[in-house]
C-alpha cells in the first residue's frame, strides 16, 4: 500500500494539554522537594537530582530536550512544505528548525554551562545579544506571517528569553556569593526553567495552529485538528 494513503490525525488541544500537565508536574516536584529539603527535612541528593530542573541528568531536562526536538521536527516539516511550494520564507523556517535543534542538543550537552565556565561574564549576556540579533533578523519574517501567529511567536519567544536570559541574570548573585545550595536559588531555577518550558509550548501551539489544514506534501500526511 502506498504510504501516502496513511493519515495520522493529531489533536493539537490534546497534545498541548498533555505537555502542559507534564510541565506542571515536573515543576511541582522540583519546588516541593526544594521546600521539603530546605524547610523541613534534608533529602538525599539522588531524590532531588532526578527532579532538579537545573541538572542535566534529570527528568525535567530530558523533557525539555524532547519538547525542543519535537518543535524542531515540526518546523522542519513546515519548512519542507514551504520549499516544495517555493515559498520565500522557506529559509527562515529551516533556520528556526536548526535553532530549536541546537537548543535541544544544548539541554543535554550543556554547552552554555561550558561557556559560562570559560568566560568571566554570565553566558546570559552574549546569549541575550544573540537572541536580539536573531529577533532583528526575523522581523521581516514575522511581518509576512498571519498576525495571530506572529503575535504568539513573539510571546513564546519573549517568555523563553525572559527565563533563559532575564531570570538567569537574577541568579548571578547566588553564584557570586556561593549561595547555590539555598532555597532561593532553587526557586529561581524553577521560575527560569518554567518560563523556558512555557515559551516553547506557546510557540509550538502557534506553529501547529498555523499549519492546521495545510498538510505538507510528504510521504505521510498529518491532519491537525483542534
Amino acid at each position: 500500500m502506498n504510504p501516502a494513503q496513511f493519515e495520522n490525525t493529531l489533536s493539537i488541544g490534546r497534545m498541548m494539554r498533555v505537555l502542559w500537565i507534564t510541565v506542571g508536574v515536573l515543576l511541582s516536584f522540583h519546588v516541593i522537594l526544594s521546600l521539603v529539603h530546605y524547610q523541613m527535612h534534608e533529602l538525599p541528593w539522588l531524590v532531588r537530582q532526578i527532579f532538579d530542573v537545573d541538572e542535566e541528568d534529570s527528568f525535567p531536562t530530558w523533557y525539555s530536550a524532547i519538547a525542543l526536538f519535537i518543535t524542531s521536527a515540526v518546523l522542519w516539516i513546515n519548512a519542507r512544505a514551504h520549499r516544495q511550494s517555493n515559498s520565500p520564507l522557506r529559509l527562515h523556517w529551516y533556520g528556526l528548525a536548526l535553532g530549536f535543534l541546537f537548543l535541544s542538543v544544548d539541554e543535554i550537552a550543556g554547552m552554555h554551562e561550558t561557556l559560562n565556565s570559560e568566560i568571566e561574564m554570565s553566558w546570559a549576556i552574549p546569549g541575550g545579544i544573540v537572541a536580539l540579533l536573531v529577533g532583528v533578523a526575523y522581523l521581516s519574517f514575522l511581518t509576512k506571517l498571519p498576525r495571530h501567529t506572529a503575535v504568539w511567536f513573539v510571546v513564546g519567544g519573549a517568555v523563553f528569553i525572559g527565563g533563559a536570559v532575564g531570570v538567569e541574570l537574577f541568579t548571578e548573585p547566588y553564584l557570586e556569593n556561593d549561595e547555590l545550595d539555598s532555597l532561593g536559588y532553587y526557586l529561581w531555577n524553577g521560575l527560569e526553567e518554567g518560563m523556558e518550558m512555557a515559551g516553547v509550548l506557546i510557540f509550538l501551539r502557534a506553529l501547529l495552529q498555523s499549519m492546521k489544514g495545510h498538510a505538507p506534501s510528504l510521504p505521510l500526511a498529518f491532519t491537525l485538528t483542534d
